[in-house]
């Protein structure tokens, strides 16, 4: 009974609420629709009125750099083609670079090191217009594109570098800069950005390597460079892969009884039908950071051979094993080695780790600490090619070596090189005062031999006695 009165009641509202709805004027009604419509139309303009300027406020993140105030990179990439269409001539595209601009930034500090970078830009944004376009890669790298037949004669290169070294002002600091840069005329028939990004950075970094402050332009030359590096690259990772890597050991004499007393371990590889030696391996390996595993290799292979020598009957006062100069900022090399060493059961004093010296740290601590590590657990340790870098008088007085090798270019033909004979009695009176053992690296004939004989000198090694051997060879010739 109780349901039925309020379904009676719930109908009964409904058709009063149908009935109040009819007696509204169409008029009204009329009002009510163009009030929703127009409060709709409203929301909907802004909506978008949001997300355009949504989008807006995005692509100005995306496009714009901030600090400078022009367009980067993600713009140029994005925009290439339709840019150079705009230019509607031949293009060149300059990329260039601040040189040792981060000493700036340490020393400036981050607020006054981005006031230049503004500064640089507002320049090259001067510079270029209305001709040219200016934009920032990242960090202290911009690019340029500007007509190629207005620098035919390489009057706007020249522009460029003089007006980028003209003074800046750092708060209180007046600033010189120097700026390298690397041309690339774009190929109008295939103007993909990443190639022309790429021939105008191996132009750069040509630029730095002889020398910076100034402009390269990417030539054939470099084109061959380049592909050379890579297809050294591609054998390097391919020789780690298949284990084309092995080891042949160059003999070291002992003056006194002109016997064999050492070896000096050499990395090779042998890839197709050809045999790749260390000066042409080791500067790749080291620039795209694969000499690690090289060195671990170096160690370990040297280290197993030294105990099979040891097994052969042909006891060695020493091996000596080439590492890169790199490994001095490896901190887990040092553990490596003394690792290899015990599990090969070989005693430290009988390992000699040789690096060459044209390795120059900014701070010879760390090479001092590196050798002091190494010989705390018994290594004993050489600089190579002693007296080709600028250095050596530098690691004499920071590191307690062991030994030096005075390098070949010495003592080739030292007997007719009056200079050279100067320069070895120097460097033989240097190692007496800081109590080294000499060795001599690159005797290849009788008169070398007769010259140096009279020095005090403990090992020679050379074509003049042997070349690098494989270790069977080697086995036979110490036994012999």
């Amino acid at each position: 009974m109780e349901i039925h009165i309020q379904t009676r009641w719930f109908l009964s509202t409904i058709q009063s609420f149908l009935t109040t709805l009819q007696d509204i004027p169409f008029t009204v009604w009329l009002g009510l629709l163009i009030a929703v419509t127009v409060l709709f139309l409203l929301g909907f303009f802004i909506i978008l009125i949001n997300r355009k300027n949504t989008l807006k406020f995005y692509r100005t993140l995306l496009y714009d750099d901030s600090l400078t105030e022009i367009k980067n990179v993600n713009y140029l990439r994005e925009h290439f083609n339709n840019i150079l269409v705009a230019f509607d001539q031949d293009v060149s595209m300059y990329y260039l670079n601040i040189d040792n601009f981060k000493n700036y930034n340490d020393l400036l500090g981050h607020t006054l090191a981005n006031n230049l970078l503004h500064e640089v830009a507002y320049r090259l944004k001067n510079l270029a217009e209305p001709y040219g376009t200016v934009y920032r890669m990242h960090s202290d790298h911009f690019i340029l594109l500007y007509p190629s037949k207005s620098d035919e004669d390489h009057s706007f290169s020249n522009r460029l570098l003089t007006a980028l070294k003209e003074p800046y002002e750092a708060g209180i600091h007046s600033i010189k800069l120097t700026t390298s840069i690397g041309r690339y005329a774009i190929n109008v028939k295939n103007p993909r950005f990443n190639d022309c990004l790429l021939r105008s950075e191996l132009a750069l970094q040509e630029a730095k390597m002889l020398g910076k402050d100034q402009i390269v332009y990417y030539s054939s030359a470099i084109k061959r460079k380049n592909h050379d590096a890579f297809s050294m690259y591609r054998l390097i990772k391919d020789a780690l892969k298949d284990k084309q890597f092995f080891l042949e050991y160059q003999p070291i004499i002992e003056r006194n009884t002109m016997k064999i007393v050492g070896l000096e371990s050499l990395i090779r590889i042998q890839h197709k039908d050809r045999v790749y030696y260390p000066q042409e391996i080791i500067a790749y390996a080291e620039k795209y950071h694969l000499i690690e595993e090289i060195d671990r290799f170096v160690i370990a292979e040297s280290f197993k051979a030294f105990k099979r020598f040891d097994r052969s009957e042909c006891p060695l006062e020493f091996m000596s094993v080439n590492i890169s100069t790199t490994e001095i900022n490896n901190k887990a090399f040092i553990d490596y080695v003394v690792e290899q060493a015990e599990a090969y059961d070989i005693e430290p004093s009988k390992i000699t780790i040789e690096f060459t010296e044209t390795y120059s740290p900014e701070d010879f601590s760390k090479e001092a600490n590196f050798i002091k590590t190494l010989q705390a657990h018994g290594f004993q340790v050489a600089i190579d090619d002693f007296g080709s870098g600028y250095s050596s008088m530098i690691r004499l007085s920071q590191n307690q070596l062991d030994k030096i090798k005075i390098d070949r270019s010495f003592i080739t033909n030292i007997a007719n090189n009056k200079a050279n004979q100067k320069i070895v009695k120097a460097i033989i009176n240097l190692s007496e005062t800081f109590g080294l053992e000499v060795i001599v690296e690159g005797v290849e004939t009788e008169s070398d031999l007769n010259y140096i004989k009279d020095f005090n000198i403990k090992y020679y090694q050379g074509y003049y006695f042997y070349k690098a051997l494989s270790e069977n060879v080697c086995v036979k010739t110490i036994k012999n």
